[in-house]
């Protein structure tokens, strides 16, 4: 798994939008029911809305498995919906950094033990 996440949204959202949000994105969807399945290449993505909670599941798929989930919030966002992530489960941190080793020593200091992996930290 890459990212398991439950979004609360403050506005509602029909099931058909989220669905357009994926398409815009990449991804080939599909909806069973309740349940929308999409894919893009290797990413394997379940979403289910019950009212103003969203939950999305995602197989494990290296490094761009957390840039797709930023940029799901980032149109959620867009759409107004006002997500707040109440849940959020994933084995990657991913950094930003100016000079390299600087993330290592902050989590070192945080007390995370985290490997260095796809250009990013696992812990």
């Amino acid at each position: 798994m890459c990212f398991l996440t439950i979004l609360m949204l403050r506005r509602l959202i029909s099931l058909s939008e989220f669905e357009k949000l994926l398409k815009d994105l990449g991804f080939e969807t599909v909806v069973r029911g309740s349940i929308l399945e999409a894919r893009k290449g290797d990413a394997k993505l379940k979403a289910r809305l019950e009212r103003d909670k969203l939950r999305i599941e995602t197989s494990d798929y290296g490094e761009s498995c957390l840039r797709d989930y930023d940029a799901i919030y980032k149109g959620l966002v867009e759409l107004d919906a006002k997500p707040e992530a109440i849940y959020l489960m994933s084995p990657y941190i991913y950094s930003y950094e100016k000079k390299r080793g600087i993330t290592k020593k902050l989590l070192k200091k945080l007390g995370i033990e985290a490997n260095e992996i796809y250009s990013g930290y696992c812990g």
